[in-house]
């Protein structure tokens, strides 16, 4: 009874996010109420992120990945599973799908939404990917489209943001990468932080900012945003000593011969664990870091990783019922 009782709450705060049937290919494609309520659905259901609740049997999840995934891809199926839904998994479909045989990806799209309630898709190029989906009997959720977004794992950390500050409105958030040209969760994160309200600073080489378009539409929201750029160590690890949360979207370095020339840039924005802890002893406060995974060598100093300023695997803990939460609003129940 006690079961059923939560059920009918959980099928309320689902019905009113008011996003069933839809996809999900920019975190754009929500409102900020839509935001906030799946927050509050997550929320609820992170009592199954290791049980179950039967919400949704009888649905097909399909996880179509042109690109190497753990968190992701894996969180999905996860959630799907918990939500009592099976899974169907094509996690290299250049060998074994009909991609292989030079099949188009619209029609790869038109019938595998034929088989499933919900698409989850990943591919490197954002046009061909948002070309196909249109092509989708089904809802699609974008689980990385090349450089343009990635709209589940700013869902994710802005989740996080949630449930560890209590708040994301006013809060100080450095989004830093040597190239944030590349960096699709950044965009997405730096669109949701900016609709509600927190003070974002995109760090990055002049050379390879945040494209024009997510400038242009966070200003279209009135998002407190400030760039800066080509800071040294010493002048990065200054900067973020001002922040609630320091997040690294991770970036794409280059291979062979560039790949060195990069790494020495990537040192720029490298996170100290002195800078954390003087400001922990200094002003009796935590400064959050965190990181989308998988992280470069260099890229922080990886003693972060046993203190209080850790936030990139606790975000992990909570990937689960976001993503539930982000599915059963989509199917409904």
């Amino acid at each position: 009874m006690q079961t059923a009782s939560k059920i009918r709450t959980i099928s309320t705060l689902i019905n009113d996010i008011g996003f069933q049937g839809q996809s999900l290919l920019s975190i754009n494609d929500l409102s900020n109420e839509q935001l906030y309520g799946l927050f509050e659905l997550a929320a609820t259901l992170e009592p199954w992120n290791r049980s179950a609740i039967p919400l949704l049997p009888g649905n097909v999840m399909v996880t179509f990945f042109f690109q190497p995934s753990t968190r992701t891809r894996m969180s999905f199926e996860t959630a799907m599973h918990r939500l009592g839904g099976a899974v169907i998994t094509e996690s290299n479909p250049m060998v074994s799908s009909s991609s292989a045989k030079e099949e188009s990806l619209s029609d790869s799209i038109k019938v595998i939404s034929k088989y499933a309630n919900v698409i989850v898709f990943r591919h490197p190029d954002d046009v061909a990917a948002r070309e196909a989906c249109a092509y989708s009997d089904s809802p699609i959720i974008n689980g990385g489209f090349g450089h343009w977004e990635h709209p589940t794992q700013a869902l994710l950390d802005l989740y996080t943001l949630w449930r560890t500050q209590g708040k994301i409105e006013d809060v100080k958030v450095c989004i830093a990468s040597p190239d944030l040209i590349a960096a699709r969760t950044g965009h997405s994160m730096a669109y949701g932080l900016g609709r509600l309200g927190a003070d974002v600073t995109l760090a990055s080489m002049k050379a390879n900012r945040t494209p024009q378009e997510v400038i242009d539409k966070l200003a279209a929201t009135n998002g407190k945003v400030t760039e800066v750029f080509d800071l040294d160590q010493g002048g990065f690890n200054e900067l973020i000593m001002d922040m609630d949360l320091v997040y690294l979207p991770g970036c794409s370095a280059p291979k062979g011969t560039e790949a060195e020339e990069f790494k020495k840039i990537m040192d720029n924005y490298y996170v100290r664990m002195e800078t954390l802890e003087k400001v922990r002893e200094d002003d009796d406060r935590v400064i959050a870091v965190t990181h989308t995974l998988p992280r470069r060598p260099g890229e922080m100093d990886l003693r972060i990783d046993t203190t209080p300023s850790q936030q990139y695997f606790e975000a992990i803990s909570y990937s689960v019922s976001i993503r539930m939460a982000l599915v059963a609003s989509i199917l409904g129940n």
